[in-house]
């Protein structure tokens, strides 16, 4: 097996990953225990996507356009400030009594604990 790409981190490889698995390429990524392990593992390029030699030219040419794709005013109509889809609902006056009234619960469970019989 072959190293096709050196991640920045999991999250990243397991992109990488699917991608290439999306084009019938088995990959693999090696790594990402590392990064909870050694603090800046991450930065190391520790985590790193692997394949099979003979997949290797063929994922290449994969990781290749990927990291050569732009991000164009296309894909920004996917994040369209008018998209209600995705916009978080502003809180109502019932959400901010709910809140309050549980913050006071917690804050009276917590003093009648702290209280000795």
């Amino acid at each position: 097996m072959k190293i096709v790409y050196h991640a920045e981190n999991a999250m990243d490889a397991t992109i990488i990953r699917d991608l290439l698995t999306s084009s019938d390429i088995y990959a693999q990524v090696r790594g990402m225990g590392m990064q909870g392990a050694v603090g800046e593992a991450a930065a190391m390029n520790n985590v790193k996507v692997w394949v099979h030699d003979e997949d290797y030219v063929q994922a290449r040419e994969i990781v290749d356009g990927w990291q050569a794709a732009d991000f164009t005013s296309e894909d920004a109509d996917l994040f369209d400030a008018e998209d209600d889809y995705h916009q978080e609902p502003a809180p109502t006056e019932s959400h901010l009594v709910r809140d309050v009234c549980i913050a006071v619960a917690i804050v009276l469970l917590f003093v009648a604990a702290t209280i000795e019989f």
